[in-house]
């Protein structure tokens, strides 16, 4: 079997479709940055075009946005889109978006903006933004 697994965002609202025999359908792309930098150190992205069928498709329509956070898992098939490779994922699984933030805040639950999580504060680089250099020749394998 084909199988792959991806963590990126979704790259625009999904849509969802019925199938003439009643079957949901979700349509989305995630984009997946690249882990190395080009010549110019930029980073680049990949696109993957992903379907999900049944009640899993409900399920993505009304929790993934725009810009949601998502690591999915599925069998894969190459193809091609306005004449370019294009890799298609057929979603089996996949995880709920971390919304707690956004759900606290909108239902005024949230007593303190500043207050963090024990692990933010035991993070020495929270609000360093220092970009750290690594190079090959560091890495363990």
């Amino acid at each position: 079997m084909r199988q792959i697994t991806i963590s990126g965002n979704v790259g625009k609202e999904p849509m969802l479709n019925t199938t003439q025999s009643g079957m949901q359908v979700a349509n989305f792309s995630v984009a997946v940055r690249q882990d190395r930098p080009d010549n110019n150190g930029e980073y680049g992205t990949d696109w993957f075009r992903c379907s999900v069928w049944g009640k899993r498709a409900g399920t993505i329509g009304n929790y993934y946005h725009k810009g949601s956070h998502v690591t999915i898992t599925g069998s894969f098939e190459l193809g091609e889109y306005n004449g370019n490779p294009q890799l298609g994922v057929n979603v089996t699984d996949f995880d709920l978006p971390d919304n707690s933030n956004n759900n606290r805040q909108n239902n005024g639950q949230r007593q303190n903006q500043n207050q963090h999580s024990s692990n933010d504060q035991q993070d020495p680089f929270r609000n360093s933004g220092d970009q750290i250099d690594i190079s090959d020749d560091d890495l363990p394998f």
